[in-house]
């Protein structure tokens, strides 16, 4: 990654490496061979907040969910990203380029080398709604089917708010998934796809994570530790939210076909 693209203290708060190398000694032969351990990274990871660039972006005019499927790219996936936001907005498209491409030059660099060939990028701008007053509490499922070496290890993806108020996320913590699993007052589980007032009162009482505006995280998907999250209350917010998952070329293919989209090919919902 060039210097200039680097933010200052972008370095995760709780891990600096995703993979470790052992040197392990044959006594035997007295030869060396070297064994990759994986570490496991973290369910949910905050990287150090950078204020985003003054005159960013204050407005944007509708709803819109837009964001392609295909090879990553990152200086044309900024470009046409940008691009795609300004047009409905009154974001400055050159210092929103430049913002998206660090976004996703740390999203690949952050990432397996052989894992980062293709990706879903994800653009969802929402003006002011009361759906999510009540928050919507609930993990990320499986995504796509991996196809990786190492398929114990987490798949993630990366996310930031650019304008409004950020993701809410729980801090990691048994007894705040336990509870998602709990059956309610119903007889049944929270649905995953709608706010719940009864979970939201139950989980009220644990403690949350505090995601900064325009705050990098990254969190993973389909694990039983993967972060309890929901949209935020923007009531009274126009937003304006951006994330990727990177995958094989293989994996994102598979994606495209369960989800009816095509490889390759900006989507505009």
């Amino acid at each position: 990654m060039q210097r200039d693209l680097q933010w200052p203290g972008s370095l995760l708060l709780k891990e600096a490496v995703r993979y470790l190398s052992i040197v392990e000694f044959d006594l035997q032969n007295g030869s060396a061979a070297t064994a990759q351990h994986a570490i496991r990274p973290e369910p949910l990871a905050l990287f150090c907040h950078e204020l985003l660039p003054s005159g960013l972006i204050t407005r944007i005019d509708n709803d819109s969910d837009s964001g392609f499927y295909g090879p990553l790219e990152v200086s044309s996936l900024a470009t046409r990203a940008a691009s795609a936001i300004a047009n409905i907005s009154d974001a400055d498209e050159s210092l929103l380029q430049e913002t998206l491409l660090k976004f996703l030059t740390l999203a690949q660099n952050d990432s397996m080398p052989d894992a980062t060939h293709s990706c879903w990028l994800c653009i969802r701008m929402t003006l002011p709604t009361p759906v999510w007053t009540i928050p919507r509490w609930h993990m990320d499922g499986r995504m796509l089917d991996c196809s990786c070496p190492s398929p114990q290890l987490p798949h993630s993806k990366y996310a930031f708010t650019i304008l409004g108020p950020s993701t809410r996320a729980m801090s990691t913590n048994p007894a705040v998934h336990a509870t998602l699993m709990t059956p309610l007052s119903t007889g049944q589980c929270a649905d995953p796809n709608e706010p719940n007032a009864e979970l939201a009162a139950i989980l009220a009482k644990h403690q949350e994570v505090t995601v900064e505006p325009g705050q990098i995280i990254r969190f993973s998907w389909g694990q039983p530790d993967s972060p309890v999250h929901s949209e935020p209350d923007s009531s009274s917010s126009m937003r304006l939210f951006i994330s990727i998952l990177l995958g094989r070329e293989a994996e994102l293919r598979d994606m495209c076909d369960f989800r009816g989209q095509e490889y390759g090919v900006w989507y505009n919902n």
